[in-house]
């Protein structure tokens, strides 16, 4: 009897493993069970019987579970063939992993010829100034920060002293000064606010080429859409220089007609001072 159930244990046992459904096992196994498992109704149960039971077993083996195991393994095998057959319609024809491969070397070998050249050349040290009012404003602008705009405008008012008392200069020359001052200052400010966004902007470039390397196929449009979107931050930012050029430009044409008109005025006031002294 052990002998019998070890082998209805296996067979179930067996059953599962290979992921047969459940009921064909179940269905199976007891019909095994039955057979060998029931007891004749008008015998005892002897060697010759033990025999038989188990010439039963193999016989149920050979004629019933041996066809249906050749059926499975032959449908897992055209399963595998037809899987086979999609992986390599994908390695070689949608993603050939070769391409691929040979796509990520070359982002590799990029990143390592010009990451490194670039970043050198965006950090390369070009101050000249060697007084401490001026080292000190040189050194705020090229920071390439945000949150000194209140020590800008200081050190630029120790290097470019401050506008003229009203008994020192003329208000047309006091206002002069004042708006070149205060043109040059924000000219300054936007200057370093760009200098930032070159920074975030290169970190940007450096993270997607990063995942660029590590991409996994189908993912470059989004990969392209992020670089996409960076270039249009970095092309707005652009777009502010040149406003703050140009609106520097209009204020010096500003500052030379405003020179013209005060000469012209100061003109007029000569030949007033004149008219008077030959009068007199």
């Amino acid at each position: 009897m052990k002998l019998l159930s070890l082998m209805f244990t296996s067979l179930l046992a067996f059953f599962l493993v290979t992921r047969v459904r459940r009921v064909v096992a179940v269905t199976l196994v007891g019909a095994i069970a039955f057979t060998v498992v029931a007891p004749p109704a008008r015998a005892q149960l002897g060697i010759p019987a033990v025999i038989a039971a188990a010439a039963q077993v193999v016989s149920t083996i050979n004629n019933v579970i041996r066809p249906l195991l050749s059926a499975i393994q032959g449908t897992i095998g055209a399963i595998n063939g037809v899987l086979n057959q999609f992986r390599n319609l994908w390695e070689q024809v949608v993603y050939p992993l070769q391409l691929i491969n040979r796509a990520r070397a070359l982002v590799n070998s990029m990143i390592a010829q010009f990451r490194g050249l670039l970043t050198a050349l965006m950090r390369l040290n070009v101050s000249s100034a060697q007084l401490p009012n001026p080292v000190s404003l040189e050194s705020i602008i090229r920071n390439r920060g945000t949150g000194d705009f209140a020590q800008l405008t200081n050190a630029f008012g120790q290097t470019y002293r401050a506008i003229p008392q009203p008994a020192d200069a003329h208000p047309i020359e006091r206002d002069l000064a004042d708006i070149d001052d205060a043109m040059a200052v924000a000219n300054l400010k936007t200057l370093k606010a760009s200098d930032a966004m070159v920074d975030q902007m290169m970190g940007a470039a450096d993270a997607i080429e990063d995942q660029g390397v590590n991409m996994a196929p189908g993912s470059a449009p989004f990969l392209a859409a992020a670089g996409i979107i960076a270039s249009v931050k970095s092309q707005a930012m652009m777009q502010r220089m040149i406003a703050a050029a140009i609106r520097q430009e209009a204020a010096r044409v500003a500052h030379d007609n405003t020179v013209r008109k005060r000469n012209a005025m100061f003109g007029a006031q000569f030949r007033d001072d004149v008219r008077t002294i030959f009068k007199k």
